[in-house]
């Protein structure tokens, strides 16, 4: 899984285009259905391979955060192609492997995919979208320089209900 292109690179850590052997172990990373439906909540129980690689396309750009040295990833997260937007790029599917989570990965993982963005990219902003009772995943977005923009409402099948999602963004010139 050493073989696709690195993106950025920080001390022990690189951050390189996904390869698609990683999604047998990235479908193991949601650990039950209310950690799948943090990080897919328009995908169905069990996360699989092939749901993993169905959320490949041309607008989005698969990455994994990999210690150099290391076979395995650490980290999987996307930063998608807005349509009609090309200085804007969406982040989703964000997620550590769970026994490197509560180690600072998921801010390093996030700030190289920023530098991606805007340094190589030349992205204008990134935005994302995060459930408030994630907080972990919230305060990493913060610590990183998103700020909470807006909330927004959608009904999921998975649940059956309505649910509030906090919309975060940076910009350029914040990240600068």
């Amino acid at each position: 899984m050493n073989t696709t292109q690195i993106r950025v690179r920080h001390d022990l850590y690189c951050l390189r285009d996904f390869d698609s052997l990683a999604a047998a172990l990235v479908a193991t990373w949601a650990r039950d259905v209310n950690e799948l439906f943090w990080l897919a909540p328009s995908t169905p129980p069990p996360l699989t391979v092939d749901k993993v690689l169905n959320w490949q396309s041309s607008d989005v750009c698969a990455m994994l955060l990999q210690r150099d040295a290391a076979l395995d990833p650490l980290g999987y997260l996307e930063l998608n192609l807005m349509p009609a937007q090309t200085a804007h790029l969406w982040m989703g599917h964000c997620v550590i492997a769970p026994h490197h989570r509560g180690r600072g990965l998921g801010h390093t993982m996030v700030s190289m995919a920023l530098e991606d963005a805007f340094a190589n990219r030349k992205a204008e902003s990134v935005s994302l979208v995060v459930f408030p009772d994630n907080v972990a995943a919230v305060e990493c977005y913060r610590s990183v320089g998103f700020t909470t923009v807006g909330e927004q409402f959608k009904d999921f099948r998975a649940t059956g209900r309505t649910h509030r999602m906090l919309r975060m963004a940076i910009t350029r010139q914040q990240y600068g």
